[in-house]
């Protein structure tokens, strides 16, 4: 039979009865924790005759075990952290000296677990390796098959909590070494499925610090089906939470918006949230106030009040850093009127003031923005009109022999680069996708270290601002003189002038030429009178 399974319960009830006639307290202490086990709605109060018994009648042990059995209530069906903590101490207490180190370490992992969620790393982290230590050395006596099981099983566990630890403490060169190990002793092994997709859980969050999204959203999505599937909805959350994220990144609002609503639909359905995925309602809140959708801007700002508010009381560790994006009492404030403007429908005023602001405020970022764009794409179009914008040589012939003294190429060697790269930049042989500074000297038949000397000196910059100023300013030309690379997408236009992705040329462009290339684009079909 499985936990929470109602059906043993007769039998179970049968079993507490016929203990209490023998007066056999060890069977009834047995009783008492199957109850607790099995039936899903008393699991509190079996916990308690159980430990009223152990405490009675029952060794150390029995009432270590019976603590940490209530703790493990309080922590992950009711989610009372303190309480929970509270327990776990009085099981440590009571498993000091015990003949079972077992048990004694199953006590020191759940003490670790509630001091990470309450922000207590470096503490949670010493308990983790304590139990690392004591799982990865087996003891000496032959064990049973289940037993080691049960050891590997607490190994990987321990192995996974202190993985997750060194990433909130910024250790994540030791997080993911630990991430690593973890998953290679769980691929391709049956019976720890769920060990495994946690680490590769925390593989992919890695790749998403590292930037690295492809990779981090293929990772997270393999990980999210054994883990729903196993009704572990607080690492369902944070997996919600990084494929939003990365989403956002994707510029991807629509994907964004599902994933944090799978977050408030676990928070709605176990009343749950943890500090990591907090900032996920400030997203749902932003996007449904541009939405303009008064009714969903409202619900999101009290689903983040209600979790604000279980967070500071269950966090207090870290409540004071989750004030710094939404302030409590303006969030209130928003709160209330929100409400007064979608119940007192009679009072169309206030929700024109309401709705005239936002949209007041969006156009008025917007106009400057527009602005901004504007100003900086005439001032592009007159540099290309004037022809400055072209990278020329700051160093002209005469002042060659004054600066010839200062730099360790012979005027002849200047001489050559400098017509060698003449000839590179006329024949568009940096359109060459994958090029490098070796490549290049090779071609001209220098070294590196002069190629290098001859463009900061001439050039004014290092050979990969070189090239990416002469690919924007190719891709510039080409948008500005030949109307049919105006209908290219971004990434077509980035492959066009060898640059690999589309956020790498787009941030390129906007460093080269102040403005994005989308923006570039519009202005430019603008004038041309294009659609």
């Amino acid at each position: 039979m499985t936990i929470d399974d109602m059906y043993a319960m007769p039998y179970v009830r049968l079993y507490i009865q016929k203990a209490k006639r023998e007066n056999n307290f060890g069977k009834l202490i047995q009783g008492y924790r199957d109850g607790r086990q099995f039936d899903y709605y008393n699991k509190n109060k079996y916990a308690d005759s159980a430990l009223a018994i152990s405490k009675k009648h029952g060794t150390t042990d029995d009432i270590s075990k019976d603590h940490l059995s209530k703790g493990i209530i309080y922590y992950f069906y009711e989610k009372k952290y303190k309480l929970a903590l509270d327990q776990y101490l009085k099981a440590y207490e009571y498993s000091k000296g015990s003949e079972d180190p077992y048990h004694h370490h199953k006590v020191i992992y759940h003490l670790g677990i509630v001091k990470e969620h309450l922000g207590y790393y470096d503490e949670a982290l010493e308990h983790f390796k304590d139990c690392v230590s004591f799982y990865s050395a087996r003891p000496q006596q032959k064990l049973h098959d289940n037993e080691q099981f049960n050891y590997k099983k607490a190994y990987l566990n321990s192995l996974h909590q202190m993985t997750v630890v060194n990433r909130y403490l910024k250790n994540y060169s030791k997080s993911d070494s630990l991430s690593r190990l973890g998953y290679s002793l769980t691929v391709n092994n049956n019976d720890f499925t769920l060990e495994n997709s946690y680490f590769l859980k925390c593989i992919g969050i890695s790749k998403f610090h590292k930037k690295e999204y492809d990779g981090a959203e293929k990772d997270l999505n393999r990980s999210l089906p054994i883990i729903l599937k196993r009704k572990d909805f607080a690492w369902a959350s944070v997996i919600y939470y990084y494929l939003g994220k990365i989403s956002e990144v994707q510029d991807d609002p629509e994907q964004a918006i599902y994933n944090y609503s799978e977050i408030d639909s676990i928070f709605e359905r176990h009343q749950f949230i943890l500090p990591e995925v907090y900032g996920s309602y400030n997203y749902l809140i932003d996007y449904y106030k541009n939405k303009k959708d008064v009714n969903k801007q409202l619900y999101y700002t009290g689903q983040l009040l209600k979790a604000d508010s279980m967070i500071s009381k269950d966090y207090s560790y870290l409540s004071s850093k989750l004030h710094k994006d939404y302030d409590r009492k303006t969030l209130i404030e928003q709160k209330e009127d929100l409400e007064k403007a979608s119940t007192r429908k009679i009072k169309y005023a206030r929700i024109l003031i309401f709705s005239g602001a936002i949209v007041l405020c969006f156009f008025l970022i917007r106009y400057i923005k527009d602005r901004k764009i504007k100003k900086q794409y005439r001032l592009l179009q007159k540099r290309i009109a004037e022809g400055t914008y072209d990278v020329n040589d700051i160093i002209h012939d005469d002042a060659i022999e004054s600066n010839i003294r200062k730099t360790s190429l012979t005027h002849e060697m200047t001489v050559e680069i400098r017509e060698k790269l003449e000839k590179f930049e006329k024949e568009k042989q940096f359109l060459k996708k994958g090029l490098n500074e070796k490549d290049v000297a090779v071609k001209l038949s220098t070294n590196s270290h002069y190629l290098s000397v001859y463009i900061n000196e001439h050039k004014g910059m290092n050979f990969n601002k070189y090239i990416a100023e002469l690919r924007i300013n190719h891709i510039t030309h080409l948008l500005n003189t030949n109307n049919m690379y105006l209908r290219f997408t971004i990434e077509a236009l980035a492959k066009e002038c060898g640059i690999a992705s589309r956020q790498n040329f787009s941030n390129l462009f906007y460093d080269i030429n102040g403005i994005r290339p989308t923006d570039y684009i519009k202005n430019r079909k603008k004038e041309l009178g294009i659609s």
